[in-house]
């Protein structure tokens, strides 16, 4: 028990230690004026996830309270977000920081052809606004390398789910780690991998092929062909939050080339059910 205690007493001073030096940080309520209080519910939630993966900082959750300076700690950063449509339908976004005691007030506003584009741009902008405030250059230029990193991991992060559309395919699982799988009505299942940049998704089959992952094709032909097809592969784009939209490349029927298939292009739409 006594070497017990002498182990725990120096991780409890660590954590002590880390918690007195991190960076407090009040979330406030999202100002909006939108009427789609579902989406803005979401963002305000993805922002204070985003806030507390943040290393160096701790958030005390005030996102039932709209942002005041007489109830907001000088000492610590005050944060919050202002998200509104204009008329054209695009979407404006401006993140907030003050730090009373230093007369700091940071604001970076962005607008968005789209709301979902909030969603994916989150991490990097609160990265860029929290070094702004807090003044460290060299945090900053860690910052924006990372930026492409930040964007991938939210956008993954904002497609995983469960989708459906094309015609043989009961399901596509996409998991967080930027893989998953597609599951065919003929009962195959084909391993994914899945990148994401910006609103652009790109979706390739990994693993070997096999005539089930061919559905649309004559199953004799599909045999013949299936061990030295290229990887399936999809260029999709993020339309909204729960639909995808693009191009599927992989083997169709031909019957001008010998092998009776070629390598082709065909459209797709996915919904997100869940």
């Amino acid at each position: 028990m006594r070497s017990l205690r002498i182990f725990l007493i120096p991780l409890l001073m660590l954590f002590i230690s880390f918690r007195l030096c991190a960076t407090q940080v009040e979330f406030f309520a999202t100002v909006s004026s939108s009427s789609n209080s579902g989406m803005i519910t979401m963002t305000t939630d993805l922002f204070f996830n985003q806030l507390q993966s943040l290393d160096g900082y701790t958030v005390i959750d005030k996102r039932d309270v709209r942002y005041n300076e007489e109830i907001a700690t000088a000492s610590n950063i005050s944060f919050y977000a202002e998200i509104q449509e204009d008329s054209s339908g695009e979407w404006v976004c401006t993140l907030n920081a003050i730090k009373s005691d230093e007369k700091k007030n940071v604001s970076e506003t962005k607008t968005y052809s789209s709301y979902y584009k909030i969603l994916l741009d989150a991490k990097a902008s609160l990265e860029n606004l929290l070094t702004n405030v807090t003044g460290g250059g060299q945090e900053r230029e860690s910052s924006v390398s990372q930026n492409s990193s930040a964007g991938q991991n939210a956008g993954i992060e904002l497609i995983a789910g469960t989708w459906a559309g094309e015609q043989n395919i009961d399901r596509i699982v996409i998991l967080r780690g930027g893989k998953g799988f597609v599951i065919f009505k003929n009962g195959a299942s084909m391993n994914i991998s899945v990148s994401i940049n910006g609103s652009s998704v790109s979706i390739k089959q990994t693993g070997r092929s096999n005539a089930s992952f061919f559905p649309d094709l004559p199953r004799e032909v599909a045999l013949k062909n299936a061990t030295q097809a290229a990887p399936i592969e999809w260029s999709l784009t993020l339309t909204d939050s729960s639909t995808l939209k693009g191009s599927k490349t992989t083997l169709v029927s031909d019957e001008s080339r010998p092998s009776g298939t070629s390598i082709g292009t065909l459209p797709v739409e996915w919904k997100k059910s869940k």
